[in-house]
């Protein structure tokens, strides 16, 4: 009977040595993840996710250390899809001043798609207005050029006025200085004006 609680006891150390080395598999996974957040690799960091979400599943891991790590991956997801969305906005927002209407189209489409991502991982309602407020701006710059009328700019219809002023040749080559006025002095009165 002594024996049988033995190996018990040794199974159980061996399978805490397991639970213990998936947890450090995880942390490392988790910092990986962090890193990939970091450079706003969404694509990599939803690979990630995957893996983890496939650990947690385990049973034997504590429920716990389960549901904080969830939380982590969770707000890691949240982190890479909002800095996606703002680097393809600014990007956007550049490729319209530099009048490239193509690579301006690409960010804001890619823009769009990460932004549905963030929102899918609870970004808060400001980021979006924030977002569709650089993608508006996006749209209006550069590359709006129109042939002919617009509201802005409507067909010019006024009367044309001619040109009244003389050409160069026919203009008179120099005038003389004008002479100064004489100045007259002003009578003096013994006595002051309405007094």
């Amino acid at each position: 009977m002594f024996g049988f609680g033995k190996e018990k006891s040794a199974n159980e150390e061996a399978e805490e040595r397991r639970i213990e080395a998936m947890k450090q598999s995880i942390e490392a996974a988790l910092v990986q993840m962090k890193k990939q957040a970091d450079a706003a690799l969404t694509d990599r960091c939803e690979a990630s996710a995957k893996r983890l979400t496939e650990f947690l599943k385990n049973p034997k891991l504590p429920k716990d250390y389960a549901k904080q790590v969830r939380e982590g991956v969770d707000r890691l997801m949240l982190q890479a899809f909002m800095k996606a969305t703002a680097l393809a906005a600014k990007e956007a927002v550049d490729a319209g001043k530099n009048d490239d209407s193509e690579k301006r189209t690409a960010k804001i489409k890619e823009a769009r798609e990460k932004l549905s991502g963030a929102m899918k991982n609870k970004a808060p309602q400001e980021f979006k207005q924030q977002c569709e407020r650089m993608l508006e701006v996006a749209m209006l710059s550069g590359g709006v050029k129109a042939k002919g009328p617009t509201k802005a700019k409507p067909r010019d219809t006024a009367p044309r006025v001619e040109n009244r002023a003389k050409p160069v040749d026919t203009a008179p080559t120099a005038v003389a200085p004008a002479k100064k006025p004489e100045t007259k002095k002003l009578k003096t009165y013994a006595k002051p004006v309405g007094a």
